[in-house]
């Protein structure tokens, strides 16, 4: 009687389930995964930029509020105080007294918008001085005390005057004229009179004349324009 031969059908098996793996894996990186794109097309999507709206009105707002306006309309802002090189430490002790563009207009998302402000040391000084101090006869540092809120607006000169005591300085002219109204970031001019003991009586000072008008369309503020405190 013959014998059967046996066979071995442990490796075949084997193979074909390689086979059917292979082939399910070609497929998936061919055609991808349908959850899976959509997830991906998920992620691409773009948050949608704010759409164009009226600017809100900054004066008397800190520079911490009129930033948090700003930027939620998707603008910048740019800022400076009374003078180019003025700087803020505190932002929410410093307020915006001019802006550009002005209260209403629609700037388009990634314009700028421009605020000029104050500190709370400055606007006390225009809030107790609403109008030029007469200084004149005053000692330079007596001025100099006076304005120190606001010296970075006041420019001085010295001129030797006989009408000055010898060994002392006064203020001999000033600009505006005492009883002007101020008005936020205005300039202030001064002339310092000396007497070293050298001049000459009655010379050295006669005709001093400022233009009481100088800079006078710069540094006003239309938010000033009818308010007592400025």
């Amino acid at each position: 009687m013959a014998r059967r031969k046996s066979i071995n059908l442990f490796w075949p098996i084997v193979g074909v389930f390689i086979m059917v793996g292979g082939c399910m894996n070609l497929v998936s990186s061919v055609f991808g995964d349908g959850d899976d794109k959509t997830v991906k097309a998920a992620e691409v999507l773009v948050t949608p930029a704010p759409s164009p709206m009226p600017l809100p009105d900054l004066l008397k707002k800190t520079l911490v509020d009129a930033q948090n306006e700003v930027e939620a309309r998707g603008l910048r802002l740019s800022t400076n105080g009374i003078a180019d090189y003025s700087y803020c430490t505190d932002r929410s002790d410093c307020f915006v007294y001019r802006m550009a563009p002005k209260a209403g207009t629609v700037v388009q998302p990634g314009g700028e918008v421009a605020v000029r402000f104050v500190t709370v040391e400055e606007w006390t000084f225009y809030k107790r001085h609403r109008t030029m101090p007469n200084v004149v006869g005053w000692s330079e540092d007596r001025a100099d005390d006076l304005f120190e809120p606001i010296d970075a607006t006041v420019v001085s000169s010295n001129r030797e005057s006989a009408k000055v005591p010898v060994g002392q300085n006064r203020v001999i002219a000033q600009a505006p004229k005492p009883g002007t109204r101020l008005r936020i970031g205005q300039k202030i001019k001064l002339v310092i009179g000396y007497n070293y003991g050298s001049t000459t009586s009655g010379g050295g000072d006669g005709g001093v004349d400022l233009d009481v008008d100088v800079d006078r369309n710069k540094g006003e503020s239309r938010f000033c324009s009818k308010r007592w405190w400025c």
